[in-house]
Order: structure tokens, then C-alpha cells, then sequence
């Protein structure tokens, strides 16, 4: 979570005890809207891959954050998001979006993939190596 002081700054929750404080709230708030999905897994004896638990982590936070600021936009009477994202930010959270997005030819897949399914077999299979 980052707060930022009045002249735009970034305050690290290492400098302020408020934020550090709200990103507690918020790391309990993720772990309550997980915990029925954590159960699930507990109990199927299912094994989930971490990449799938980190994704599961991002998605609950993002949840999260979506339902804060639809209740604070309704709290102060926002009725369009006009008011309060411009086409400007759409444009440029669309042009840092793109620039994440790291492009790979078919046959560099094709040989990745072919080296993770060498290693997992390797993996599944020590006494072969």
C-alpha cells in the first residue's frame, strides 16, 4: 500500500506508523477472505502450486481494494467515474501495461517448455539421473 505525503512523496510505512498500521488491517481483511479457499484446499488434501497461491493473494487484495474504493466513492457522492479517472489515466495505465508484457517467439516457448518438462521428469525420477 503506499501513501503519499501532501507534496506527492511516498511515505513507507517504515517512516509511518499509520501506514503500517493499515497495511496489518489489510493483510487481516486478505487472510478472513481467503481463509474459506485455504479450507477447501486444507481438506481436499490438494496441492497448489505457490504461483496459483501468490495469484490467489493478488486477487483477494484486489477485491479488496476494488470494494474500498467503490465505498468511498459512494460515501462522497461520486456517480461517474469521470469525475475521478480521466481517459488520460486509462491511456496511461494502458501504456504501462503494455510495457509489462514481455513478448516470446513460438519456438522460444516451444524450447522452454521443453526444458520444464526434461527437469520435472528429472524431478519425478532422481534415481534415473
Amino acid at each position: 500500500m503506499k501513501l503519499v505525503d501532501p507534496s506527492g512523496n511516498e511515505v513507507t510505512s517504515k517512516e509511518n506508523k499509520d501506514a503500517k498500521e493499515l497495511e496489518q488491517q489489510m493483510s487481516k481483511k486478505i487472510e478472513k477472505l481467503l481463509e474459506p479457499v485455504m479450507n477447501k484446499i486444507k481438506l481436499s488434501g490438494a496441492q497448489v502450486p505457490q504461483q496459483q497461491l501468490m495469484q490467489l493473494s493478488s486477487a483477494a487484495q484486489q477485491m479488496l481494494h476494488n470494494r474500498m474504493i467503490y465505498n468511498l466513492l459512494q460515501k462522497v457522492g461520486v456517480e461517474d467515474l469521470d469525475e475521478v479517472l480521466s481517459e488520460d489515466d486509462v491511456e496511461e495505465l494502458s501504456t504501462s501495461l503494455k510495457n509489462q508484457v514481455q513478448m516470446v517467439d513460438k519456438s522460444d516457448m516451444q524450447e522452454q517448455m521443453k526444458q520444464q518438462m526434461a527437469q520435472q521428469q528429472q524431478e519425478n525420477n532422481p534415481e534415473n539421473s
